[in-house]
């Protein structure tokens, strides 16, 4: 039986039924939403036209408020049990049915001092969040990955705050029980794409990562930049297999991938624009292409282990 056979098989025996239950509430606390939502135009309207009138912004922030706070106190919650839910009954079961030697918590996530250590991105982080928290152990290789959204926070004139991202998306990380003498990056090469000759001068000013490493694979240099404190360790991590098998992931997911040697692990960062595992509030979520979705994206992950070999080392002749 093909892959997607099994998992039309799950999802009629197992996953429909739960579904269907989910749905009937989905619907309950979308139409609180829209319910919230007409009722809040009419104090914020009151408190523009306050504001218009007195001269003064402090009616519409009071207003403005005020919904809000009306929304996390007596809307949010609803929302929160229903996510809950789904991602108990189906998420996690769909995580099962890819490998069940993977756990799954949804609160949990990537902690900000991996992050950090994985060196991919240099800027401060002011903000972290995170969940869908996935761990297990792939033959004798220690794998674990999360959704995280990193953030740094910038200040106006007026002292108004902002916050802009720094990476969003998938954060990845494997045990290779084998210490690395020093830090080797692969990273995105934006500069050589768009700057040719004068793109590999940045490069090689790129200092803060260790030296520039040049290889021998054509194909692979077009694609990223290699960084490390030791040439020699660095052409040992990065085989001619290994590289190969670099591009080919990245070819097929068509994503900006980046990587990090670092101690005993590899770091892998794959970004998204949107959350992947939430469930819809507006719109069917029985539909078996929903699943087939959720299916799809956890499995990036699966296919990244196998086709980079990770349960066999990255060092194995095989």
């Amino acid at each position: 039986m093909t892959e997607k056979t099994n998992l039309e098989s799950l999802y009629n025996s197992n996953l429909k039924p739960k579904l269907s239950k989910l749905d009937k509430e989905r619907i309950q606390v979308a139409g609180k939403v829209k319910k919230f939502i007409a009722i809040s135009i009419i104090p914020i309207a009151i408190s523009f036209y306050l504001t218009l009138t007195i001269g003064n912004e402090l009616p519409l922030l009071a207003g403005i408020g005020l919904c809000v706070w009306f929304y996390f106190a007596k809307i949010n919650p609803f929302w929160q049990a229903y996510r809950t839910k789904f991602k108990e009954q189906v998420i996690k079961e769909i995580i099962t049915f890819i490998d069940n030697r993977f756990s799954y918590s949804p609160t949990k996530k990537m902690s900000l001092s991996e992050f950090k250590k994985s060196g991919i991105f240099l800027m401060g982080v002011d903000r972290y969040r995170g969940d869908d928290y996935i761990e297990g152990k792939i033959d004798s290789t220690h794998v674990e990955f999360s959704e995280v959204h990193a953030e740094y926070r910038t200040r106006d004139s007026k002292g108004r705050t902002s916050y802009h991202t720094i990476f969003k998306g998938l954060l990845f990380s494997a045990d290779f029980n084998k210490h690395f003498n020093v830090k080797t990056y692969v990273l995105t090469d934006v500069a050589e794409k768009m700057f040719g000759f004068l793109g590999t001068k940045l490069q090689k000013m790129n200092k803060w990562r260790g030296e520039l490493v040049k290889l021998e694979d054509v194909e692979f240099e077009k694609e990223f930049a290699i960084y490390s404190g030791d040439q020699i360790e660095s052409r040992y991590i990065l085989s001619p297999s290994l590289m190969e098998r670099i591009l080919s992931f990245k070819q097929k997911t068509k994503k900006r991938i980046q990587m990090s040697f670092v101690d005993s692990r590899l770091y892998v960062t794959v970004p998204y624009r949107k959350n992947l595992f939430e469930p819809k509030l507006f719109g069917d979520i029985v539909d078996f292409k929903n699943i087939e979705e959720y299916h799809n994206d956890l499995n990036l992950v699966l296919d990244l282990i196998k086709t980079l070999k990770l349960n066999t080392r990255i060092w194995s002749k095989k």
